[in-house]
């Protein structure tokens, strides 16, 4: 093999400069001590001897050149041909470079330890601080090992023994690995981004937030209980500035079809559970002012849906949901995407949220966000709801849920994260060879 290698560099590439200066590129990549390899002319041309570019232990420019001959065969001949090839392209990087700080050279022809010698001396009296040879041994050495196998392979052509393939991914099995499945995280990754783009153009079916408790609790143990979501958009968006909805205790707290009289209904969430979504909706107008919106900021929130439901006797999830999934859609509505940069706060009763793990967001088939690190808000608080609560009730004082750190609320930002799609489509099969 060694024979084998050293023949194919004599001749193999003959006046193929452009796989000349690839081959020895790469195999200059492949020492530590050069980073940032990269060539003048990626495709070859003139480059007045100054075919790669590189820097030296990190920080100093390095210049190589490649002087290969047709058919080498050490000759004095050729060996001057080469010493004028080494003296014209050291010129040239000088030259041509501030501050250089290494100049390689590489060539197909064997030297002897002087010649290098004085080939280095040259470099110096330039003003070059260091110079390295590497000629046809050299090259050898460096091709024949598990850092040039597969550089000898690809520009010499010779195949890999099964020793020296079991040497090589002995080496570099655990990295390739690693490029593989990076290169296809990043491809998935890429892939997931698109589609959501393209599906978050979809109106939103429904919002869905899902509270995670500590533990399992009876519904004995939770009691009454209250949260409630109010989002706002970055910018109105068919008029809607704001949307709210929450769940409490009583089925029929919300419900303006029901008839009877909520507070004569059991407290406790063992008995039922109401639920109820509103939407904030900006009217533009010359006669508005600003006090006057503040004023009119309640009677702005709009009910948009409510509903009841069974109590459950044990809790560990408790949602609630902004739900817009009509039997016919009659008019346009807001879109996954309109919630890009919208910031969102929760309130709950105190004793509830001393029970939240974690809070997991979700919308049209993907998750949002999944909030772990959240604080409880305990100072003096009490929204604006279009709900009524009892004395007693509010006797377990409202909280505002908030981010740990950075913001007193919480955002979907689209920008910086792509959220996870939770469904894989079916596709249709066809059993029909049309």
């Amino acid at each position: 093999m060694p024979y084998q290698t050293d023949e194919r560099l004599k001749s193999y590439l003959d006046t193929n400069q452009l796989y000349r200066e690839q081959m020895c590129r790469a195999v200059l990549a492949t020492d530590p001590r050069f980073s940032e390899v990269r060539p003048r002319h990626p495709r070859g041309g003139p480059d007045g001897g100054r075919d790669i570019e590189a820097l030296y232990r990190g920080e100093q420019k390095a210049i190589g050149a490649v002087g290969f001959v047709n058919q080498a065969n050490d000759s004095n001949e050729q060996k001057r041909g080469i010493e004028s090839k080494f003296a014209a392209d050291l010129e040239s990087a000088v030259a041509a470079t501030n501050e250089l700080g290494a100049f390689v050279f590489f060539t197909n022809i064997n030297l002897t330890i002087g010649e290098k010698n004085t080939f280095t001396l040259q470099a110096k009296s330039r003003g070059v601080p260091f110079c390295d040879i590497f000629d046809r041994e050299r090259l050898r050495i460096d091709l024949d090992g598990p850092n040039g196998f597969f550089i000898r392979f690809q520009y010499l052509g010779i195949p890999l023994t099964e020793a020296e393939q079991a040497s090589f991914f002995a080496r570099w099995g655990d990295e390739i690995q690693s490029v593989i499945s990076s290169g296809f995280d990043r491809m998935e990754s890429a892939l997931n981004r698109i589609l959501f783009l393209q599906e978050s153009r979809d109106p939103i079916v429904r919002i869905t937030v899902a509270v995670e408790l500590d533990r399992k609790y009876t519904a004995e143990e939770i009691g009454h209980f209250r949260f409630f979501c109010s989002l706002y958009l970055k910018e109105p968006k068919l008029g809607i500035m704001a949307i709210l909805f929450g769940s409490s205790d009583k089925s029929c707290r919300m419900r303006s079809d029901a008839a009877s009289d909520f507070s004569t209904q059991q407290p406790g969430i063992k008995y039922g559970i109401s639920s109820g979504q509103w939407e904030r909706h900006i009217t533009y107008s010359n006669e508005d002012k600003p006090d006057q919106q503040e004023q009119d900021e309640e009677e702005r929130y709009t009910p948009v849906g409510s509903s009841s439901s069974m109590g459950p006797d044990e809790i560990e999830f408790l949602s609630i949901r902004y739900d817009k999934d009509p039997f016919f859609r009659l008019q346009p509505g807001l879109a996954l995407k309109d919630l890009d940069d919208s910031i969102f706060i929760f309130f709950s009763n105190n004793t509830l949220s001393h029970k939240i793990r974690a809070v997991h967001v979700y919308s049209n088939g993907y998750k949002l966000q999944e909030i772990t690190e959240l604080t409880i808000d305990e100072s003096k608080f009490e929204p604006k709801l279009p709900v009524d609560f009892s004395e007693d009730e509010l006797a377990d004082p409202w909280v505002r849920i908030r981010p740990v750190e950075f913001s007193s609320a919480f955002h979907f930002r689209f920008f910086e994260v792509t959220p996870t799609r939770l469904f894989s489509p079916d596709q249709v099969k066809n059993s029909l060879n049309i």
